[in-house]
Order: C-alpha cells, then sequence, then structure tokens
C-alpha cells in the first residue's frame, strides 16, 4: 500500500512552469479582445517558446565561450549546450525574434500580438525570479552577517526577490498603460523599463558566472545597448518632428 505519494520537484523548474502557466492563461483570457484565433496563438506559443529556450541558451553560451576555449574537448563541446544555464535576455530576445518572424507578413497582426504578449514576460520573469531565489542561483552579494526579516534569515542580499517585485510593478504599470493609450508602443516601454531595473540591480548580484568586461556584467552591456538604441530613436524623433513644425511654419507664413 502507498496512502502517499512523495514528490520531488526542482524548484526552479516548478516556479518557471507555474510562471509560463500564468502568462499562458493571462495570454488566453485576452485573446478575444486582440482578435487572435486559438489555433494561431498556440502555434506562436510553441515556436515562441521553443526560440526563448534556444536563444536562453546560446546567450549563456556565449558568455562560457573563454571556458569552452580553455577546456576544450569534443565531450565538453557535444556537452557544452545540453547542460548549460540560462540566461533571460537570451530567452527574450529569442520569443521577441520568433514573434517577429512569425508575424513578418502582417503589421496589424504584429501589434495586435505583442500587445497580448509583452504583459505575460514580466508576469512570467517575475515567477522565474523566485525560483531562482529558491533555487539558490543568480544571488546577490554577501551581507555583513545574518539579517532577519520576519522569519526569513539572509546571508547575501535578495536580488533575486527584489527583480521579482520589479517585475511585477512592471507588469501591474504595463496593464494600465495598456487600457490609458491605444497607441503606446508596450515592447519599448518593457525594454526600456527591464533594462533600466537590470542595469541597477546587477551591482547587488554576488555571482560572476555570466562573465564581467571593463567592471560590468555581459546584462549590463546589453541593457545599455538597449537603452542607447531607444535614446537614439527618442532623439531621431524629436528632431524629425521640429523639421516637420518649421516647415509647416514656413508653409504658413510664406
Amino acid at each position: 500500500m502507498y496512502p502517499y505519494i512523495h514528490i520531488v520537484l526542482p524548484s526552479y523548474a516548478a516556479m518557471a512552469f507555474a510562471g509560463g502557466a500564468a502568462a499562458l492563461c493571462l495570454m488566453y483570457a485576452r485573446l478575444e479582445t486582440y482578435q487572435i484565433p486559438f489555433t494561431s496563438f498556440l502555434r506562436m506559443f510553441f515556436f515562441s517558446a521553443a526560440g526563448g529556450v534556444i536563444g536562453s541558451k546560446l546567450l549563456f553560451a556565449v558568455t562560457q565561450l573563454p571556458w569552452l576555449i580553455g577546456h576544450f574537448t569534443f565531450k565538453n563541446l557535444l556537452l557544452f549546450l545540453p547542460q548549460s544555464g540560462y540566461v533571460f535576455y537570451g530567452g527574450l530576445f529569442g520569443v521577441i525574434f520568433i514573434l517577429l518572424l512569425m508575424t513578418r507578413k502582417d503589421r496589424d497582426l504584429r501589434r495586435r500580438v505583442f500587445r497580448l504578449a509583452v504583459p505575460a514576460m514580466p508576469l512570467f520573469h517575475a515567477f522565474g525570479r523566485v525560483g531562482c531565489f529558491l533555487a539558490g542561483c543568480c544571488y546577490g552579494k554577501e551581507l555583513a552577517g545574518i539579517k532577519k526579516v520576519g522569519p526569513l534569515e539572509f546571508t547575501r542580499i535578495p536580488v533575486q526577490l527584489a527583480e521579482a517585485l520589479a517585475e511585477m510593478i512592471l507588469f501591474v504599470v504595463i496593464l494600465i498603460v495598456e487600457k490609458k493609450k491605444d497607441c503606446a508602443d508596450l515592447l519599448r516601454i518593457y525594454l526600456a523599463a527591464y533594462a533600466g531595473i537590470r542595469f541597477a540591480d546587477e551591482f547587488l548580484r554576488g555571482d560572476l558566472i555570466r562573465g564581467i568586461y571593463f567592471g560590468l556584467s555581459t546584462a549590463q552591456w546589453i541593457s545599455l545597448a538597449i537603452l542607447f538604441f531607444y535614446l537614439i530613436g527618442f532623439l531621431r524623433g524629436r528632431t524629425g518632428r521640429r523639421w516637420a513644425f518649421r516647415k509647416t511654419e514656413k508653409r504658413e507664413t510664406s
């Protein structure tokens, strides 16, 4: 007889699954709002999920190339990707790339798909960061002694929980912006906001496995690239509006 079933689950995988389920339910509830057929949604979800896994693996592999070069064997080469970790930015770009690819022939569909999908991104990531905390990865710097917060005791900065909280706040903000502004570029808002969050909280991280270059981590360099990209776009937009305004003024005065 087996009156009890004892199941041991890896905490990170369990939280990632919970985050994926929450994101899936959120998007499913909004399908009718954005008039996306269920079959098309399932296809895009499957391929974007695969793109996310592959992208996260590839970016982690890139950060570990110095190790692979220094410890090169055919066995290490074959096991490199299957046994490597995950990098969120790589997964995020993998998802975005697949969605862009699958909506390349329909700009209106692309707009609706990203308005559907973007709020699910910080929601999923918040669950993932809690999983990081439970698994002990992506840990923060050591604290001077043990710090107690209620029943919890910390020997390191709980940067994973701080980022999870920031992601949930960002999730709520994106939903508010979505309701108030139909023309808002939710993807740009999310990427720029998350880049700022990630750049800041990386200073609190204590793990160096992701690579440190000129005093900044890989994620911080990517965050800076995202912020620089949107800053250039913003400045170009302002310059274009100024030129258009000046041309209008000249026509009115002439």
